[in-house]
C-alpha cells in the first residue's frame, strides 16, 4: 500500500522540511511509482505511491477540491457506485473514473465528519483544513490499514509506517511496559491504542482523531451493527445473495494486472480464488491470479500443497509451492532484513518473508481467505436461545429437526459449555500456565498476575446469533493480523486483501441464521457448487496435523538451547536464568510460550544494533 506521513503544527508554524524529506526516504519502499513532498505554513506531508487498482488512484497527494481542504493517505473504497448515486441525488455528476480520494473529499464536503461512517473499504487517511487548522485522522472499521500518531508540544506527527514516525527527534525510543507485558503474556497487546513505543500511539480501527490547537480527541465513528435476523422464503435466496455479495467484494478488490493469492487446501482461500477466476471468465479476461502455497510434507503428512495444486489446476492458474521445512526457527533473525517495527513472535518469520518475496516478484496485490472462520463457522446454541426468546417454536422444529434428520447429528452448539466446565474445574489453578520467568519488579509494577487473569476472560458477547464471530470482528485481532502482513513488516510492496472481510459480506453473514447456513460453512459450500472440485468443496476443516516447532525438536533438526545472549534491555522484563530452567522441560504449546522472550530478545537487539535513526 502507498506510504504517507506528515507533521501538523497547531500554532501555524513551519514544519521541519528536512524531517519530511527523511520521512519520504523512509517510505520509499512502499511506493515505487511516485514520491511527493508538500509543505505549507502549519503542515508538511509526504507520500509515496503504489498503484494497485482496480479503482483509479490520485497520482499526486495531498489532493484537494477547493485548495482549502486536503486529503493525504491510502484509500481503497468499496461500493463506489453507491457513493456516486448519493452524489447524483445531491446534484453532483461524477465520471466513472473518479478517484477514491476524490470520492472521500466529496463525501466530506457533503456531510463532514458524518461521512466517515458511509465509507466502506480499507483505508487510512487524514483530512487537513488549512484555513481552520484542523486535522482529522481516519482508519477503516476493522483497522486493515495501519495508522500511527504522536503528539509533542504544538506538533502532531502521523504516518502509516511506525519507523517513519520514529525519525522525529522529539520522540523518545522508550518502550511501553504495558505493551511489552501483554506481548510476553499473549504474543500481542490487547490495547488497540498502544504501540511498543511509549511516545507513539495507534489509532484503533473505526476511530477518528481530531486535532486542533486546543486538544487531541479520539472517538469511534462506526461499529458493525447488530441487526435483525434475515428470514427469507426460499433457501436458495440465502445462497444467491451471498454469492452476489462475495462476487462484488472480490471484483472491488481485483486489479486489472496479475495478482497473487496465498492458497491453502481449505475452503476459504480456494473460494476466493474460484470467484476471482469466474469473474475473469465472465469478463473474457485471462486467469487473474498466481497461487502461492507453503507445504509442510517434510515434517508431517500435509496435504495442503497437493490440494492447493488440485485447485490451481482446476482453475487454470499457476502455483508456486514453498517447502515448509525450508527454514528453521529464528533463521535469519540476526539480519537487518528481518527486523520488524514491533516485537513479533513468529519463529518462522523468514518463511513468510520468502513467500511475500515470491508474490512481490509478479504482483502488487495478494488475496487471502482471511475472515472465513469468524461467522461462517457459527454457533447453534445462541440461535436456539434467540428463537426460544422470540417464541418461534415452529422454526426451532423445522430448522433443528431438519438438520438432525439430514445429517444424523445435532448442529454444532458452541455454547461454551466445555470451556466453562474447564474453567470451573481449574478455577483454583488459573495461574498454572502463568510464565514463571517474568522479572519480579516488572511483574509487580505492571501487575502482570492481575493482567493474566484479566486476559483469560473472553470479551462480552453481545450479538444474539453470532456472539463469538461478532466479538472477534470487534476486537483488535484483524487489525493485528493485517499490520504484521503490511509492507512495513514483510519488506515487500504488496497489499493484502481479504474479500471475506468486506463489510457488506460481514453485515449479511451476521444476519444469516446459523442453522443450517453457518454449520460447517454450509453457506460457502453451497455457493461454491460448480466452482470448486468436490474434494475441496466437501472437505471438512482439518487442524494442522503437527506442531512444526515440536516436530523439529523431536527430529533433532533444531533445538531452542542454548539460548542467545540476552539483550541488555531484556533484563528489565525477563529473568533469563529462570527462562533457561523453564526451557529445559518445555514442549508443545509450552515451548511456544517459553520462546516469547527469545523473540523479544532478537527484536531488542535489532533495535539497539540498527543504524541510528536520527
Amino acid at each position: 500500500m502507498s506510504g504517507f506521513a506528515g507533521i501538523v503544527c497547531a500554532d501555524g508554524g513551519a514544519p521541519d522540511a528536512k524531517l519530511i524529506e527523511r520521512m519520504a526516504e523512509r517510505l520509499a519502499f512502499r511506493g515505487p511509482d511516485a514520491t511527493q513532498i508538500w509543505t505549507r505554513p502549519g503542515a508538511g506531508f509526504c507520500f509515496t505511491l503504489l498503484r494497485t487498482g482496480p479503482a483509479p488512484q490520485a497520482s499526486e497527494q495531498p489532493c484537494t477540491l477547493d485548495g482549502r481542504v486536503w486529503l493525504l493517505g491510502d484509500v481503497r473504497l468499496d461500493g463506489r457506485d453507491d457513493l456516486r448515486r448519493q452524489f447524483e441525488q445531491a446534484g453532483e455528476l461524477l465520471l466513472p473514473d473518479v478517484t477514491d480520494e476524490e470520492l472521500v473529499l466529496r463525501a466530506w464536503r457533503l456531510r463532514g465528519e458524518e461521512s466517515f461512517a458511509d465509507l466502506l473499504g480499507d483505508f487510512a487517511f487524514v483530512i487537513w483544513d488549512a484555513e481552520a487548522r484542523l486535522l482529522w485522522c481516519v482508519r477503516d472499521l476493522l483497522g486493515l490499514h495501519p495508522f500511527y500518531y504522536a503528539q509533542t508540544g504544538e506538533r502532531l506527527y502521523f504516518s502509516n509506517t511506525l519507523d517513519g514516525l520514529r525519525l522525529a527527534p522529539a520522540l523518545s525510543s522508550a518502550l511501553d511496559p504495558v505493551f511489552i507485558g501483554d506481548f510476553l503474556l499473549q504474543d500481542s497487546c490487547a490495547d488497540p491504542a498502544r504501540t511498543a513505543f511509549r511516545d507513539i500511539s495507534r489509532l484503533p480501527g473505526g476511530h477518528v482523531l481530531r486535532y486542533s490547537k486546543d486538544a487531541v480527541e479520539v472517538r469511534r465513528y462506526a461499529s458493525l451493527p447488530i441487526e435483525e435476523p434475515l428470514w427469507l422464503n426460499r433457501p436458495e435466496e440465502y445462497v444467491e445473495r451471498f454469492q452476489s455479495l462475495l462476487e462484488q467484494a472480490v471484483r472491488d478488490r481485483l486489479p486489472r494486472e496479475p495478482s497473487a493469492i496465498f492458497l491453502s487446501g481449505g475452503l476459504d482461500s480456494t473460494s476466493v480464488a474460484a470467484v476471482a477466476c469466474n469473474i475473469a471468465k465472465k469478463d473474457g479476461a485471462k486467469a487473474p491470479l498466481r497461487a502461492y502455497t507453503i507445504d509442510c510434507r517434510g515434517m508431517f503428512e500435509d496435504q495442503e500443497g497437493t490440494l492447493a495444486s488440485l485447485v490451481a489446476e482446476n482453475l487454470g492458474i499457476d502455483i508456486e509451492i514453498l517447502s515448509g521445512d525450508s527454514c528453521l526457527p529464528y533463521e535469519g533473525w540476526s539480519s537487518p532484513q528481518l527486523r520488524t517495527p514491533e516485537p513479533c513472535h513468529e519463529p518462522f518469520l523468514l518463511q513468510s518473508r520468502l513467500q511475500y518475496q515470491q508474490a512481490g516478484a509478479r504482483a502488487r496485490v495478494a488475496f487471502s481467505g482471511y475472515g472465513g472462520d469468524d461467522v461462517l463457522t457459527g454457533q447453534a446454541w445462541p440461535y436456539l436461545v434467540d428463537l426460544l426468546r422470540r417464541r418461534r417454536f415452529g422454526t426451532i422444529g423445522k430448522t433443528f429437526g431438519g438438520y438432525l434428520l439430514k445429517h444424523r447429528r445435532i448442529p454444532p452448539l458452541r455454547g461454551g459449555f466445555r470451556a466453562r466446565l474447564r474453567q470451573w474445574v481449574r478455577r483454583t489453578d488459573m495461574m498454572a500456565e502463568y510464565p514463571p520467568w517474568l522479572e519480579p519488579n516488572f511483574e509487580k509494577q505492571q501487575r502482570l498476575r492481575e493482567r493474566w487473569v484479566e486476559l483469560q476472560h473472553t470479551s462480552k458477547k453481545s450479538h444474539p446469533l453470532h456472539p463469538v464471530g461478532y466479538a472477534g470482528l470487534a476486537s483488535v485481532f484483524w487489525s493485528h493480523v493485517f499490520e504484521v502482513e503490511d509492507a512495513a513488516w514483510t519488506g515487500v510492496p504488496v497489499e493484502l486483501r481479504a474479500p471475506l472481510l468486506d463489510q457488506r459480506v460481514l453485515r449479511y453473514l451476521l444476519r444469516v441464521p446459523p442453522v443450517p447456513w453457518c454449520a460447517h460453512k454450509h453457506l460457502l459450500r453451497q455457493t461454491m457448487q460448480g466452482l470448486l472440485p468436490e474434494k475441496i468443496r466437501l472437505r471438512p476443516k482439518i487442524p494442522l496435523l503437527g506442531d512444526p516447532l515440536e516436530l523439529l525438536v523431536q527430529r533433532g533438526a533444531w533445538s531452542p538451547a542454548p539460548l542467545p545472549e540476552p539483550a541488555v534491555e531484556l533484563s528489565e522484563f525477563v529473568n533469563w536464568e529462570q527462562l533457561r530452567a523453564t526451557l529445559a522441560n518445555a514442549a508443545g504449546s509450552t515451548l511456544w510460550v517459553v520462546l516469547r522472550p527469545v523473540s523479544l530478545c532478537y527484536w531488542l537487539k535489532g533495535v539497539v544494533n540498527q543504524e541510528p535513526i536520527r
